[in-house]
């Protein structure tokens, strides 16, 4: 980009700033951070999970409704 022309000046302030973000960062890293929430186990109240025999019930039912309104 420059084409290597950079002066020892712009050099040396390059080489300050970038002496002085990695010991901002290094400064942020050494801070204790704070331990995050427990992810909740349980399952919410209400959520009730369909049993795999109430599906294929549900289903069966839904299909007879379906016959029964088309013959009506």
């Amino acid at each position: 980009m420059l084409g290597g022309r950079i002066s020892n000046q712009d050099e040396e302030e390059v080489e300050d700033e970038l002496a002085a973000l990695e010991a901002e960062i290094l400064s942020k890293q050494k801070q204790p951070q704070q331990p995050l929430p427990n992810v909740p186990d349980t399952v919410p109240s209400i959520y009730k999970a369909p049993k795999e025999e109430d599906e294929v019930q549900s289903a069966e039912g839904q299909r007879q409704q379906q016959r029964e309104a088309m013959l009506a």
